[in-house]
């Protein structure tokens, strides 16, 4: 266990998927380590009202955009009078607020910031030269990412690293959750076969390639379910409008069944025969090591920070983006197979355990700290 530090995490983020997720179970894991851990993030935002829920100490800041002197100035004060030894932001967007309090503060704290999302632009003008000089480390939560941040920014690969984001392996375990609970509530017996998805509505996620792969897979397979969780974020609300009137459109009202956001995504993965990701585009994935902890066998597209974790042929079945057949294809191999669903299931928990653990996360984090806090003295 290491001294326990005072640390500040920032996440001005508005919307309500995995990066804020990340941040949120992040603080938590390192408050319950010992750590004095304050967040920063807008207010009234979902993060922030989780937050609170949680007893987790505030501090809400409405920084929209870069150019932010008041609140920066705040933040600058909060630094000094709280005696903040590390800062780390979860955000990029985060970065020109934050730097200019740690300027404005005379402090020398550490800064990280994590990478949840790649970039299309290349970040190498004098701001961002001068705004990247500030941090220690840049973490990548995938190894495409850290790729990523390598071509696209000013830092030196040797303060790149990837930690991977982790799922606590007791909370989502299978020997602790029975199956009925979810399905009772939706009226889906436990012999029907049941494919999940999980994720918040937002445009490349695939829920129209699922949709699609449903109509193809009905056909040979006519009593299959399917349970859509999550729901949209700020600004996304057409989508989903969109995404229940396709469903509507291809007459899937009666297998698919769409049960909004839900905090008990263990009992949620538990209800699963097998999980969908066809999302476009990933940085990670973090449901699906959530899906695998709870040994369930995975059909996931082949993209970005997938790669770290379904290995192909033994957790799970690649599929590529886009491609509704194939995804139907791939769902119907499992559902035809149950001995190979319990094997990939089983073999995806064991990968979870081994490489993605939230413990083993949490520890590399401390490590990662101890080693910037290190420097900073030697300078």
């Amino acid at each position: 266990m290491q001294t326990p530090w005072t640390i500040l995490r920032t996440c001005f983020s508005r919307s309500w998927g995995g990066l804020e997720l990340s941040a949120l179970s992040t603080t938590e894991r390192l408050r319950l380590r010992g750590h004095t851990v304050w967040l920063a993030c807008p207010p009234a935002s979902r993060l922030a009202l989780e937050s609170a829920a949680r007893a987790i100490p505030l501090i809400p800041l409405d920084v929209r955009g870069y150019v932010h002197p008041l609140l920066a100035a705040r933040l600058a004060r909060f630094l000094r009078e709280q005696r903040i030894q590390i800062i780390h932001s979860e955000y990029s967007r985060d970065l020109a607020t934050v730097v200019a309090s740690i300027r404005l503060s005379g402090t020398r704290n550490p800064l990280l910031l994590t990478k949840h999302v790649g970039s299309y632009i290349m970040k190498r003008d004098l701001f961002h030269r001068f705004t990247y000089a500030h941090l220690d480390r840049v973490i990548a939560i995938s190894t495409v990412l850290r790729d990523n941040v390598i071509a696209t920014t000013p830092m030196s690969p040797d303060r790149v690293l990837v930690v991977h984001n982790g799922v606590d392996t007791n909370l989502f375990s299978p020997s602790r959750i029975d199956r009925e609970s979810v399905r009772s509530q939706f009226g889906i017996p436990l012999d029907v076969p049941l494919v999940g998805f999980v994720g918040r509505f937002s445009p490349g996620k695939g829920h129209e390639e699922l949709m699609h792969a449903l109509t193809l897979l009905r056909g040979s397979h006519p009593s299959v379910r399917c349970l859509v969780v999550g729901e949209a974020s700020a600004g996304e609300r057409a989508y989903e409008q969109r995404i229940r009137s396709l469903c509507r459109a291809l007459g899937l009202d009666d297998i698919v069944t769409f049960a909004g956001f839900r905090t008990d995504i263990p009992e949620v993965m538990a209800s699963f025969d097998i999980f969908a990701f066809p999302s476009h585009a990933e940085a990670f994935g973090l449901v699906l090591i959530e899906a695998m902890a709870m040994e369930r066998a995975v059909v996931s597209t082949n993209c970005d920070g997938v790669l770290d974790i379904v290995a192909e042929g033994v957790t799970g079945l690649f599929v590529a983006p886009g491609d509704s057949s194939a995804l139907a294809a791939g769902l119907a191999r499992l559902l035809l197979d149950p001995d190979l669903r319990d094997r990939m299931g089983k073999a995806g928990r064991r990968r979870v355990l081994e490489l993605f653990d939230a413990s083993m996360q949490i520890e590399r984090l401390e490590e990662v700290y101890g080693e910037v806090l290190r420097e900073r003295k030697q300078q």
